[in-house]
């Protein structure tokens, strides 16, 4: 089973490359897609072999819907530039993949530099995720390429487009989340407090499940620190 691993990138240089290594694999493409970066990501995701497609715009759903327009796997990854996949996180996945009743799913989520704190956060995220078997990008999100089409792909949304797709996949098929760990950058809670960081994680969600708009809870998700990053 071929399988095309999409990144969104924007000013990613400084973890592109831990990326993209932990995702190599004999039957895998990396396709990296840029929305615009001012440093030398793009230059450095072509040395590192992998297929570069630019963006007119710094949209993630965007951005991931043109990487699976080109992809040419059978299963689609769906991975964040400052996220590390565990060793045998893809042959996991594979071999999760050939049973025909799965639609796809998500690995479980870590983050670095690992701390109790985080260790915790993330503990959260995996009992809500298996519990709900609701998804989201910072763990890497899976699904067959045609099944991917034919649930309408991304919505282009400012954010929480991840949030879209897992709620029209949970609703067609069968979803795993398997418990190799995607390891994911705590760069976001860096400058926060730990009540920040539950509040940053919580309030999204919750907001999205209240059918708050995607731009107000970009502005709130973010507003934090005032950066957005991917």
């Amino acid at each position: 089973m071929m399988v095309s691993v999409i990144i969104p990138t924007l000013n990613e240089e400084g973890y592109l490359t831990d990326c993209l290594n932990s995702l190599r694999h004999t039957e895998c493409e990396l396709i990296v897609v840029d929305g615009g970066s001012a440093d030398h990501t793009v230059a450095l995701a072509e040395s590192l072999d992998a297929k570069v497609i630019v963006s007119d715009i710094a949209n993630r759903g965007k951005q991931m819907n043109l990487g699976a327009a080109a992809a040419r796997g059978e299963l689609l990854l769906f991975f964040h530039a400052d996220s590390r996949l565990a060793a045998g996180g893809m042959e996991s996945m594979i071999t999760a993949m050939r049973d025909p009743e799965i639609l796809g799913g998500g690995f479980s989520l870590g983050f670095y530099p690992e701390s109790a704190f985080y260790d915790c956060l993330a503990a959260g995220a995996n009992l809500f995720c298996k519990i709900t078997r609701m998804l989201f990008g910072d763990r890497g999100m899976f699904i067959r390429a045609e099944r991917f089409q034919q649930l309408g792909a991304f919505p282009e949304t400012a954010i929480m487009e991840d949030a879209e797709l897992a709620t029209a996949m949970r609703r067609s098929g069968k979803i795993t989340i398997l418990p190799d760990v995607a390891m994911t950058s705590a760069r976001k809670y860096k400058n926060e407090t730990k009540l920040q960081a539950l509040y940053r994680t919580v309030w999204a969600y919750s907001a999205y499940r209240l059918g708050v708009s995607a731009e107000t809870i970009k502005s709130g998700y973010y507003g934090l620190d005032g950066k957005c990053r991917y």
